[in-house]
């Protein structure tokens, strides 16, 4: 997350460098932060996901044709709880910009905010202009997408971890080390203790008039030389003095540093942050590959767990936490995420039963208002109940792929709107979903300067429930692989190999694959058909008041009218995860 203005003094002592010949460690979260920045430098100010990931590919691609030779990429696999405050801020910022877009746009969504760029590639991958237009959020799932792509290629798979802390923590010990370059947009690289290892930054790298890709290079040691600081602090005290007074120059920090520390208690604080780690926790990072299998989310909450073991935990212990992104929705309704509230149950419960004691509950961060804001509490169910959770779901499963079957539709498009419409079912509320694909829209609605608000909402409820979908098979998967496995529902497998066959976040539905739903061709026909499921039964008029603040409640099993589900017998699996409690190792 850097030290404010510490880049900007020390900007001046940087080398500019041709990078080539050069070994490289990469702090994953900013890749994905530079290329989605490379991807509106060239006017797409909202890219798809699989723009992200092939420019991802591609810029990296253009490293290695210069001879760089990268050696590592490392992701967040968990941020420390004294980093919630900051975490939360941007959290409530995007939410804030979220409710003025809307106040702003009341008559409708501008179309720049939400449409997807689908390009097949950039004009330039290493400009370092600015762009014209700035979205008020970025993509919900951007960074899991870049990580997708790199576990998926065949170059760069064996050289990605998700790591259980941050990733500059190791991208510092890597360097430090075994030497090489680390190309981030963090300044907290620049306090570890480094050794002969150096770093660039994201934005310097550009390309020049002789079309070298150059950057600017910074040598912690050398710039302590010239500097005049004792080389056995590094830039540790310099970046003290720096975020205790963050409008300083340089040349004041110098001289601050010269001075006796003013409070040792807050510069042993301040120093614990960048303790570079020992060997062999690298080590594990780069052979062990079980957090890299999932979802930077989902691993955090597996780290969560595995860091405080069933022996103490206690019913009244804090609940795990789950941050959820905010999603392009609108702000006037319920969020999202509502309704998808039962699958994430499931998942929570099914992980939480097999290392856990009973009243285990996770605490949801969805709409943030106030840094001080308490999650929404999601308590597990008990085994009985999440049996019959994956009967009901499974009985959703097969009903849609029926139906989807004779229209060309993406059967798991009809599942997310019956996911949707039957927990509200269960409320006595009307469907969103349902309400608003029952309309007629005209086919002008894709070309014009605005989108209407129910129609966001409608695409930001298949995403959520996609990435529950998404959630809840991969913490299956953990589960499976580990030592207690067996003691799964009966039906968990069934599910699982009916979860192999999602979609990956890079065919995620967006806006544009929302509406091309609500203009179906034959959709009449369909909605007969989806109306004879009792999965879309409503019993109440539209709320205009959205489906705020709806009580908890536990999940049953409803009538079975559609076709029985058959399991499906894939052998495929993921890797053993890392931690003792879910290994077998």
């Amino acid at each position: 997350m850097g030290i404010r203005n510490l880049t900007k003094n020390i900007q001046p002592l940087g080398q500019h460098y041709a990078l080539q010949d050069e070994t490289v460690v990469i702090d994953g979260p900013a890749l994905a932060f530079h290329i989605l920045h490379l991807c509106r430098i060239n006017c797409a100010a909202e890219p798809s996901d699989r723009l992200i990931a092939q420019s991802t590919l591609k810029w990296l691609n253009e490293l290695a044709h210069e001879r760089v030779t990268i050696e590592a990429i490392y992701f967040d696999g968990h941020v420390p709880p004294f980093k919630r405050t900051v975490r939360m801020e941007r959290l409530m910022l995007n939410y804030a910009e979220l409710s003025r877009l809307f106040s702003g746009n009341p008559e409708g969504c501008p179309r720049k905010q939400v449409a997807r760029d689908d390009r097949r590639r950039l004009a330039d991958y290493f400009s370092n202009d600015a762009p014209d237009f700035m979205p008020v959020l970025d993509p919900s799932f951007f960074v899991s997408a870049v990580i997708d792509a790199l576990r998926q290629s065949p170059r760069y798979k064996n050289l990605t971890s998700i790591v259980p802390d941050e990733a500059d923590a190791y991208c510092a010990a890597h360097v430090s080390a075994r030497g090489g370059l680390v190309l981030t947009s963090d300044s907290d690289l620049l306090v570890y203790e480094l050794n002969e290892g150096k770093v660039a930054f994201f934005r310097d790298v550009s390309r020049d008039s002789d079309s070298q890709i150059t950057c600017s290079l910074f040598s912690p040691t050398q710039i302590c030389e010239r500097l005049g600081l004792p080389a056995s602090e590094g830039l540790l005290r310099l970046a003290y003095e720096q975020k205790r007074a963050p409008h300083s120059t340089l040349p004041e920090l110098v001289c601050a540093c010269s001075r006796p520390i003013a409070n040792e208690f807050d510069y042993r604080s301040f120093s614990k942050q960048y303790q570079l780690l020992p060997e062999h926790s690298l080590s594990r990072a780069l052979h062990d590959g079980s957090l890299t299998a999932l979802d930077t989310r989902v691993s955090e909450l597996v780290v969560q767990l595995s860091s405080c073991p069933p022996t103490q935990r206690s019913s009244n212990d804090d609940a795990l936490i789950m941050y959820l992104p905010v999603l392009m929705e609108n702000p006037q309704r319920g969020t999202a995420w509502e309704q998808t509230t039962p699958l994430r149950q499931l998942a929570y419960s099914l992980l939480c039963s097999t290392v856990s004691p009973p009243g285990t509950s996770v605490s949801e961060y969805r709409r943030i208002q106030d840094v001080s804001q308490r999650g929404r509490r999601v308590e597990t169910i008990p085994p009985a109940e999440a049996e019959a959770l994956i009967d009901e779901t499974l009985n959703v499963m097969e009903c849609m792929k029926e139906i989807a079957r004779s229209y060309q539709v993406s059967y798991w498009h009809l599942i997310c709107m019956a996911v949707e419409a039957n927990d509200c079912r269960k409320r006595d509320k009307q469907s969103l979903t349902w309400h608003v694909f029952q309309q007629q829209h005209q086919p002008s609605m894709v070309d014009g300067s605005r989108i209407n608000w129910d129609t966001v909402h409608f695409s930001a409820h298949l995403q959520a429930a996609l990435f529950s979908f998404r959630l809840l098979f991969q913490l299956l998967s953990v589960v499976r692989q580990g030592p207690n496995g067996s003691a799964l529902p009966s039906n968990a497998r069934q599910l699982w190999s009916e979860l192999l066959q999602l979609p990956p976040l890079a065919r995620f539905p967006d806006i544009g694959d929302a509406m091309r739903l609500l203009l179906l061709p034959k959709k009449d026909a369909l909605i007969r058909d989806l109306s004879k499921s009792p999965h879309f039964a409503t019993t109440s008029a539209p709320d205009p008041e959205g489906w705020k603040g709806v009580k908890k409640r536990a999940a049953g099993r409803i009538k079975n009218t559609c076709p029985t589900p058959s399991a499906n017998k894939s052998s495929n699996s993921m890797k053993s995860n890392m931690f003792g409690l879910l290994s077998n190792e």
